[in-house]
Parts: C-alpha cells; structure tokens; sequence
C-alpha cells in the first residue's frame, strides 16, 4: 500500500502543470457524467399501468394516440396480453382523455349497429345481436373491482311455434380474478342475476361462472337450504374454521418456514339453543327462618255464674234457675300462627347457539421434519386450537413429500430479479471506473509522449553537438582518432536506443573476463 501511494505520489510529481488541470478536469466530468446518470435514472417518472391485458390491435391504436399527445409511455408484453406504462401523475387525465373517444375499443357492444351496412342478412343481423349483447354484459362484469378480465357466451335458441320445442337460452362465464381477490357469494349471486335479467329467457339456474382455473363458481346448494338462518350457520362455521385454520397456518409458516407445512381445520358446531329454568330452595342461617307474619288470639273464662234452665213454652216464660251446687268454671284457649320465609332461588339459563361441538385438525409437513419435531408441532396445534379431549377433538401431523414447484419458480423469479438489480448496480460501477481509467490511461499517454519527443530532442541535440565536436576537432586528430571517436559515438547511441542490448553486450564481456 505504501509503495503504491509513493508511486502515485512519484507519478503526479512528474506530471507538468497542463497535465494536471487535464487529468483533474477529466476525474471532474467522469464525477459529473455518474451524477448526472445517477439523477436522470432516479428522476425517470414513475411508470403504472394505464391499459392491461389489451389485444395487439388496441395496444397499437392507444400508443399511436399517446405519440400524438407526447406522452411519454413504454409498452410491455405480458402473458395476459399487451400492457402500456405511462406516468403516475397522467395516467388519469390520460385514461379519460382515451375514454372520450372510446379507446381502448376493448369488447363491441350495441355500437356495432352504428356503422349501416347495406345488404346485411337477417343471420347476420342475429350475429350482430349475439355479440353486442355478450359485449355490453363482459364490459359490465369487468367494472367490478375483484374481476380482472371477463368473457361470456350466450346461447339464443331458434324461436319455435310450439311450446313445448322451445329451448332455454343458456350462458357461460369466465372471469378472471385479480390477484389475490376473491368473490363472495353475494358477488356470484349478482353476476348470475345481471346476466338472468340481461338476456331475455335466461334463467338463473343455465347460467355457468367459472374462473380461469375451471373451477365453478356457482355451484352451490343454495337454493336446497331451509332458510337465511341454515346461511347464517354455514356462514358462521366458515368463519370459525377458517379464522382456526389461519391461526395454525400462520404458526407453522413461521416455525418451518412458507411451503413446509399445510393445515385444514373441520370444525363442526351446536346450534341447538338450551333454555334451563332452576328453581332451588334452601334454609336459612342456622335453620331458624325469618318470620314474615305472625297472628295470636287467646280466650280466658273463670267464675260461677248459673246457666239458665226450664221447659220450652209458655211455662219458660216464668223463669227458672238451676241450684247453686257452689261449683268454680275456669276456660282458656290460646292460638298462634307464625309463616316463616326460606331462601328461595330461580335462575334461567340460556345457551347460545354456536358453540364447537367437535374439532378435527390435519396438518402435513415437509418428510424432512423429524418425529420429535412432529410431536412438538402435535403439541403446540392442540394449544393454538384449544384441544378438548373430552369432546373427541383429534390433531393428525403428517409427513408428506411436499411439491414445491410454484415455491422452487417463485424464489427463482425473486433471484433473478435480485440478480438483474445486481447486474444494474455493478454495471454502474464498471461504466465509471472504465471511464477513470480511460481518463488515466489518456493521460498517461500523454505523458508518456512528451517524456518520448523530450528524450528525442535530447538525443537529437546530443547528436549535432558531438557532430559539431567532431567537425571542431577533425582537423586537429589523427584518422585513428576520428575513427575511435566515430566509434564511441556509434556506441554511445546504441546505447540510448537500445540499453537492453548494451547491457547484455557488457555482462558478456565481463563474464568472458
């Protein structure tokens, strides 16, 4: 490291005054022309979809359209079709400026009965018929916020005389979802309706939505429930197992890592809503009571008072009386009523509805992960899931040979998108130390040169002296001198040109010695 600093310290010590302002100006521009790249590439405007998905036809018609109004845009082939790119601070002005006058064209609706065409059949007309109404309907689906791409076929039967020949009209639809979006069963419902009502004798139950994978849509056994409240169970269970089924998933992922492990959960709950009237009685403290009302009557009699006695009649009416045999009457009678209160308790109890009756937990993982290790994942799903033996609730961890292809291409694309960003950076930084060095070796060079014509200015000069020394002395020297002289000099330029040669001429002279 030292021996380089003093050997650039040498170098620039060599360097002339001019050579200096060159090199420093040139590391100068080199500095400018990176900072200028490295801003034009980080001011370049933020490019967004404007059009996705288009046919080759409309993709040209809308870039000839942004050349018209100079908008910077950047086509990009997709799978999905053609995509063009312009400025996210454009890209609404543009995309309604473009709606105006109806581009991208997209699906024909009724507009293709604009243009008159003369000479057109009744076949054709039907034609005609067919494809505006099937284009009206995708360019609807496609304003919902979940479908990236729609296409329907709709079937029209042959009008017929008699009732009982006529076929029913039929449709199918395809749509394409946008990533991640999903379709509620509201939002099929809706789709099956708006076509039902947009094609005369179209009945819901002829209408068939798939998604791009073939999967139906609208198979469903709606129409066989008992009511809202049968839906809302379903609705119900759905949620419980699928918010169980995330918890779980989410726990593998981050213990083994996305794509190792895979987990479903069934859960089957208890609708039935129990009413439990209690009604408990109890004693009070020390089995006493408390009194809540009380009543006391008592009747007291003594003395010796004569009970009147005689014949009934007319005879009575003489009063008589019985002797007096000196005999003491005493009577006395005493009541007493007295309720008491006890602890008397009521309770009713109502259970709600919806309760996990049984739970059924599977999960696979990766063949790779040990028993020990599959136990622990046993374990630790039972907890998450709140595992209730007594309700026969199972967790199952398998090991399964896991197909990881779409995981194996998803990180190959994140590599190579990695790789392409590395390339980009490394590429910057080779353009600008092939540019300093192509500055350093201009200069060089140029040093180089003048160190070149200085040395042959002084050979030159070192020539015509000796040739002026020679011509001087010439008349003075003997021949024998002059040729000794001529000699030397003969030497003495070898020597310059090529000092290589003269020092191995020297070294075998002395090793000859």
């Amino acid at each position: 490291m030292a021996d380089w600093k003093e050997q650039s310290l040498r170098f620039w010590q060599k360097l002339g005054v001019r050579e200096r302002y060159i090199m420093i100006g040139s590391a100068a521009l080199v500095f400018l022309a990176v900072l200028a790249w490295s801003y034009w590439w980080g001011s370049r405007p933020d490019l967004v979809p404007l059009f996705t998905g288009m046919e080759a036809r409309d993709a040209g018609e809308v870039a000839a359209k942004l050349n018209e109004m100079k908008i910077t845009h950047e086509p990009q082939e997709t799978a999905n079709g053609t995509a063009i790119l312009v400025s996210a601070k454009d890209v609404h002005k543009v995309r309604l400026e473009l709606a105006s006058l109806g581009l991208p064209r997209g699906h024909k609706g009724f507009e293709i009965f604009d243009q008159n065409k003369f000479g057109v059949t009744e076949f054709q007309n039907k034609v005609y018929f067919l494809q505006a109404l099937q284009g009206e309907l995708t360019r609807t689906i496609e304003q919902m916020t979940e479908v990236e791409k729609a296409r329907v076929h709709i079937v029209l039967p042959e009008d017929s005389l008699y009732k009982k020949n006529e076929k029913p009209a039929t449709a199918s639809i395809m749509l394409k979802l946008r990533p991640s979006a999903q379709l509620s069963k509201q939002h099929i419902k809706g789709i099956v309706n708006l076509a039902a009502h947009s094609v005369q004798g179209l009945k819901p139950e002829n209408i068939t939505i798939v998604d791009s994978l073939g999967q139906i849509l609208n198979e469903s056994n709606e129409n066989e429930l008992s009511g809202a409240v049968t839906l809302t169970q379903l609705e119900m269970t759905r949620k419980v197992k699928d918010d169980l089924q995330k918890n779980v998933q989410t726990l593998l992922d981050q213990v083994l890592g996305a794509g190792r492990a895979a987990a479903r959960v069934s859960v089957e709950l208890n609708f039935d809503q129990r009413t439990l009237d209690r009604q408990v009685f109890e004693p009070v403290v020390d089995d006493k009571g408390i009194i809540r009302s009380s009543q006391e009557s008592s009747e007291n009699y003594s003395g010796n008072s004569l009970n009147p006695g005689g014949p009934a009649g007319t005879a009575s009416n003489i009063p008589g009386y019985v002797a007096d045999n000196n005999t003491q009457s005493n009577y006395e009678k005493k009541e007493a009523t007295r309720n008491y209160e006890i602890n008397e308790t009521k309770e009713k109890v109502v259970s709600a509805p919806g309760s996990i009756r049984r739970l059924t937990v599977a999960v696979l993982v990766d063949e790779t992960i040990t028993g020990a290790q599959r136990d622990s994942l046993a374990n630790a799903v039972s907890s998450a899931v709140g595992l209730n033996i007594a309700r026969g609730d199972v967790v199952s961890v398998e090991p399964i040979a896991f197909n990881t292809a779409s995981l194996d291409r998803q990180l190959q694309e994140e590599q190579e998108l990695a790789r392409q960003q590395s390339i980009a950076f490394w590429t910057k930084v080779a353009l600008a130390v092939i540019a300093l060095a192509g500055v350093l070796y201009f200069v060089r060079r140029r040093y180089v040169k003048r160190k070149e014509a200085e040395a042959e200015r002084e050979y030159i000069a070192a020539d015509i002296m000796q040739a002026e020394l020679a011509e001087a002395s010439a008349e003075e020297l003997s021949p024998e001198e002059q040729e000794r002289v001529s000699e030397r000099g003969d030497i003495e330029k070898m020597a310059k040109s090529n000092p290589e040669a003269v020092a191995q001429l020297v070294k075998v002279w002395l090793e000859d010695e």
